[in-house]
């Protein structure tokens, strides 16, 4: 459920854990994904089986009301790419679950978008840990790395 229950980008949490464990980074990456697509899913099921209910209300609370009507249009013209994008920007991927889910979009279809997707993000973090260690993990955190001087 990833930021939905963190209110925070997921990435911010795992770098640092991944350069601090180097040879652990592909466990946390997979166990990052597994996560985010169980709760990518249980946001698809939920807006699927009780969208009036319950996802609506969510919606509304966070002020997504807009960002869902407009990605539930975009499903009409090419749902997979739409998942894919929103699950691989740091966009909120929770609308896009809900806007799948609230449009009946195929399960397969969100799940493959949503399972490769979010794979390029959190391995791609590992890769990028690994080739550029503690680096990019500050980056993440959105400080600085140590060796970059600001040039005055």
């Amino acid at each position: 459920m990833e930021t939905t229950i963190i209110p925070v980008p997921i990435e911010i949490l795992i770098a640092p854990i991944m350069a601090a464990s180097r040879t652990r980074g592909f466990m946390i990456a997979t166990v990052t994904l597994a996560g985010s697509v169980a709760g990518a899913l249980v946001l698809y099921l939920l807006a699927y089986l009780v969208f009036d209910n319950l996802a609506q209300p969510l919606i509304d609370v966070v002020g997504g009301q807009a960002q869902f009507d407009d990605i539930q249009a975009k499903f009409e013209n090419g749902g997979f790419w739409v998942v894919f994008a929103i699950s691989i920007a740091p966009v909120p991927m929770q609308i896009a679950a809900l806007a799948a889910g609230a449009a009946a979009y195929p399960i397969w279809l969100f799940f493959i978008a949503i399972g490769v997707s979010r794979a390029v993000r959190y391995y791609g973090l590992w890769l990028l840990v690994l080739g550029f260690g503690a680096g990019i993990a500050r980056i993440f955190e959105g400080r600085r790395p140590k060796n970059c001087q600001k040039n005055d």
